[in-house]
């Protein structure tokens, strides 16, 4: 079974602009963030660091597994 929420690097809050010979931008967002696997969409949380957002990942799907309660309201 795919746990619902996964860490995912962040993106840029200010986005920049490459010309298209230059391809894709090295540098990407400082942080990291959750995407909701069964919704299809990224949470912009911003996570200074991987650990915490594992930690809020573990807890989002450790929820999940009980019911659907709480999901909003944690962190």
């Amino acid at each position: 079974m795919q746990t619902r929420f996964v860490v995912v690097p962040a993106v840029p809050v200010k986005r920049e602009v490459y010309p298209r010979r230059l391809g894709f931008p090295a540098a990407l967002g400082e942080g990291y963030d959750l995407y909701d696997t069964q919704e299809k969409m990224r949470l912009s949380l911003n996570f200074a660091t991987r650990a915490q957002a594992e930690f809020e990942c573990a807890c989002r799907n450790r929820s999940q597994e009980g019911d659907d309660a709480g999901i909003v309201g944690i962190g």
